[in-house]
């Protein structure tokens, strides 16, 4: 398996290549570009990913990968988020969209994003409902194929029908804020 900064050395030349300030600029002025650069973006890092890796650990590679062009793609579109959040008795939260203070006072407004890395990972999922109630607030990134109709999951295929294609979240997240009617403060870089 690539370490994680191999692969987040392969995701950033990437989006390098492609342009950080075009991505960005592209992303805030209109939400949809997110779409066409995640695809992009993860099409040609998994083509680097597969010349350099063997495929024993690929799922767990590709997981990082999720992760670290999520927190990328949050930066750059200016979505409010909390990232590798550490709560009393429980597992780290990879990403809380907007706050932690606002998934403790309204979680109806609030998003937990748990990435499935592997069969252990799915474990910890229950433990979250403690601090989300609302198990439609719980949305998941997972590579491993597994079933579940109570959380919104989020894979690289949609081919089973339960998979929401990982190139819309930052489209789903901007959505879901704008139902709550979110009024955090956006930082443009």
């Amino acid at each position: 398996m690539l370490s994680s900064d191999e692969v987040k050395d392969i995701l950033y030349s990437t989006i390098e290549s492609i342009g950080k300030e075009r991505i960005r600029s592209d992303t805030t002025s209109n939400i949809n570009f997110s779409e066409k650069y995640i695809d992009a973006i993860m099409a040609e890092c998994i083509t680097k990913i597969s010349v350099n890796s063997n495929s024993s650990n690929k799922d767990e590679t590709i997981a990082v990968l999720c992760e670290a062009l999520l927190h990328f793609m949050l930066t750059v579109s200016t979505l409010p988020s909390e990232r590798k959040i550490q709560v009393k008795d429980n597992p780290t939260i990879d990403v809380v969209i907007p706050s932690l203070q606002s998934l403790k006072r309204t979680p109806d407004k609030s998003i937990i994003i748990e990435i499935i890395r592997n069969k252990m990972d799915s474990d910890k999922i229950s433990q979250l409902e403690f601090l989300q109630p609302n198990h439609k607030n719980i949305w998941l990134i997972s590579v491993i194929p597994f079933s579940t109709t109570r959380y919104r999951t989020y894979g690289m295929s949609t081919d089973t029908g339960l998979f929401h294609s990982f190139s819309n979240i930052i489209k789903d997240i901007n959505n879901f804020l704008k139902e709550t009617g979110d009024k955090s403060l956006r930082f443009i870089h």
